[in-house]
């Protein structure tokens, strides 16, 4: 079976783990069989990086962030390449760029315009394994960029859509459960879960793995397996997958999502012309900045007020933006921090009635109180003060036997 490996930072931590991962692909690949491996930079490579940057200053330029950040990823496919030609395996490194990703040129966040694998594809042939750097591409300007939070993710899923393979993602987890397991211990593992529910969970705040790059393998077909490193035992792992393989009936709530550091803007005296409302969401749209629970409501005769959520950080970037911003730089901003979002997903919500009313008695029962809610075909948000969260995610848990 051909198929694209993922390793994640956690798992290339040190020279010892890198040695281990070698032996491990060296140690189950058959022969006949062609592998890519992807990689993240080693452990917390990145963060160390950024701090360095901010040592000279703390408005860092993300072009040159960018050339930096991009350095972490480049040390650990050399470093793995080398391990894998010590144990007989003829590897090779390539960047981002080498490995044909060109993207879009916003920087720190960029989206990738084309992948031509044919670099790829030739060593391939020649009997080789790629060793890719995840998480980076090159703009068409020719500035090296990076794929923001999951982008090594993407990068694997992506190089799998173009050869037409599996993809494996390995990770220091042994499989999805349905919510942390920090929060709530008695949290079940998934083995089975659709592209659908994962971009949902992913999208709200499960970490394991980004929107993106589940939108891409359901877009592409791309059978996607989610496990633990240097585990043989695949049964441990989670299969993501479509909804037509699953048995969903029995099942309306499969996994809680939370978001911790959640904003909630109240945006007053927008001009109920739509154009202001349009030029404020185009504004978020050029900073890339992603928005739930968004509602609108009419306030007077020729005005409303528009309220979302996002996260602080992107929260506080907004804020300078319509500040500067000449058509929005007068409206009235509400900004509420301290918030959790907490998001049940589930496909079986699409046959089932009763689970909105369900979570919000738990809730009232257990004396919490929730502000925005929001909800989809399969999925029903709140927020709640943060420090309720895990009162709510362990009381939502148990109720739905999660």
């Amino acid at each position: 079976m051909n198929v694209v490996q993922k390793y994640g930072g956690t798992s290339l931590e040190t020279i010892e783990k890198i040695q281990a991962v070698a032996k491990h692909i060296a140690d189950n690949k058959k022969p006949g069989e062609d592998i890519v491996i992807v990689a993240s930079a080693m452990g917390k490579t990145t963060d160390q990086l950024i701090s360095l940057a901010k040592q000279i200053t703390e408005d860092v330029p993300k072009r040159e962030l960018d050339a930096l950040l991009a350095t972490g990823e480049q040390q650990t496919v050399a470093l793995l390449a080398i391990a894998l030609q010590e144990l007989g395996i003829d590897a090779v490194s390539m960047t981002g760029f080498q490995s044909g990703f060109v993207t879009t040129d916003f920087h720190t966040k960029a989206r990738i315009k084309e992948i031509n694998t044919e670099r790829v594809e030739q060593l391939i042939e020649e009997g080789k394994v790629p060793v890719v750097a995840g998480f980076q591409g090159m703009s068409e300007n020719g500035d090296i960029t990076t794929l923001g939070r999951g982008g090594s993710d993407l990068t694997a899923v992506a190089i799998a859509a173009h050869l037409g393979w599996d993809c494996e993602i390995y990770t220091d987890v042994d499989s999805l459960h349905t919510t942390d397991p920090r929060v709530y211990p008695e949290a079940k593992q998934l083995h089975r879960i659709t592209y659908e529910e994962m971009m949902e969970m992913s999208s709200l705040g499960a970490e394991i793995l980004e929107t993106r790059s589940v939108e891409l393998a359901k877009k592409y077909n791309v059978k996607l397996f989610l496990g633990r490193t240097l585990e043989n035992d695949k049964s441990r792992g989670t299969y993501i997958m479509s909804n037509n393989n699953l048995l969903v009936e029995d099942m309306p709530v499969t996994g809680i999502s939370f978001q911790d550091d959640c904003t909630i803007f109240n945006i007053k005296g927008v001009k109920n012309d739509g154009k202001t409302v349009a030029d404020l969401f185009n504004l978020l749209g050029e900073l890339n900045i992603n928005v739930d629970m968004i509602s609108q409501q009419i306030t007077g005769k020729n005005e409303c007020s528009v309220s979302f959520s996002c996260t602080i950080s992107q929260g506080n970037e907004l804020s300078s933006a319509i500040q500067t911003n000449s058509v929005l730089s007068g409206l009235a901003i509400e900004k509420q921090d301290g918030l959790a979002m907490i998001s049940l997903v589930g496909v079986g919500m699409a046959t089932h009635s009763g689970v909105a009313s369900k979570v919000f008695s738990i809730l009232a029962t257990e004396q919490i109180p929730y502000y925005q809610i929001t909800t989809s075909e399969i999925s029903i948000s709140v927020t709640v003060d943060l420090e309720k969260k895990v009162k709510a995610v362990i009381a939502l848990c148990e109720a739905f036997g999660l």
